[in-house]
């Protein structure tokens, strides 16, 4: 995983609601790859991502080996539908995995800084505990928003590990963790087999299907910000 930080240089401001992605252009080729923002807006320009390194993936093999402090990347966007849905005050639960993190995250920050009280839960799995990041700011955010939990899970810890916390796939975490999610929103972002998993789980668990908002990361080498709804 590595945490990417751009600082905008033209135009001076991108409006763009958390949860939403940018295109970035791969240096040195035609093509692009989609990575949801991590920030809120008005962070002085500066726009994050969260970004899994794939073998061989165009983007990470840039990022993973040649990116240097002060590169330029031109960018496209805002682009996806995978926002908050301000008319609503249903409880939420979010589901992310991997890179599923970022627009995750960027909604928690936008959650906290304009004193959102929807009750809220944040289940999220890494395979071990060195994949996961911001958990020092998350447990802020517990602090922060009221009613919020986050709920960090490991699908394979290692033996070095110094884990006390769930352990399993996530969806299998939300179904022993929850007995009813009726009446809440649920937010989905992580590997299409994740949101392929947790869909079913949660409409199971009460979530209506309409009810359920989703962004597909694409897995061919590299993250894509695919809106599902």
């Amino acid at each position: 995983m590595r945490h990417l930080v751009l600082k905008l240089l033209e135009p001076e401001e991108i409006k763009f609601f958390p949860g939403q992605y940018l295109d970035i252009m791969v240096p040195g080729t035609e093509e692009s790859r989609s990575f949801s923002m991590a920030n809120v807006p008005g962070r002085e320009g500066h726009f994050e991502f969260v970004i899994k390194i794939y073998p061989d993936g165009l983007f990470s093999e840039f990022l993973a080996e040649k990116v240097s402090v002060g590169d330029r990347l031109d960018v496209e966007g805002p682009f996806g539908t995978f926002t908050l849905r301000e008319s609503r005050s249903s409880p939420l639960i979010f589901v992310g995995g991997g890179a599923g993190l970022a627009p995750v995250l960027g909604l928690l920050r936008s959650m906290a800084d304009r004193g959102v009280e929807r009750e809220a839960v944040f289940y999220y799995g890494a395979r071990g505990q060195r994949d996961l990041c911001f958990e020092k700011e998350l447990r802020e955010l517990e602090e922060r928003i009221p009613n919020f939990r986050y709920v960090p899970a490991l699908s394979e810890p290692a033996d070095g590990d110094d884990w006390g916390g769930e352990v399993g796939l996530i969806t299998d975490v939300v179904k022993r963790l929850e007995s009813s999610l009726s009446g809440r929103d649920a937010y989905v972002c992580g590997p299409p087999p994740m949101v392929d998993a947790a869909i079913p789980v949660l409409e199971a668990l009460g979530v209506p299907e309409q009810n359920i908002f989703y962004d597909k990361f694409t897995t061919t080498g590299e993250q894509g910000g695919e809106d599902g709804q």
